[in-house]
């Protein structure tokens, strides 16, 4: 648990999928939210824009990803 970072989905309009019913499309973009917030040091370490990872379950990788923006991890405090 200590680098998981939980994803949001987001529709083509750019809202958050909500519909557990609804298919994750094969490509697009998603909010990611830091699951643990006293690990976030570790992730302002290591976060960039342009940075590639993979999007997991257990050891299997389902998907690549890719760092778009970020947003609120700089400003947001430790806990």
């Amino acid at each position: 648990d200590y680098f998981k970072i939980w994803p949001e989905f987001l529709d083509e309009s750019g809202h958050v999928m909500r519909d557990d019913e609804q298919s994750v499309p094969f490509s697009g973009t998603a909010q990611m939210w830091i699951v643990e917030p006293r690990n976030r040091g570790y992730h302002r370490r290591h976060v960039k824009v342009g940075a590639r990872g993979f999007f997991m379950e257990g050891i299997r990788r389902i998907a690549e990803c890719e760092i778009l923006e970020i947003m609120g991890l700089f400003q947001n405090p430790d806990r």
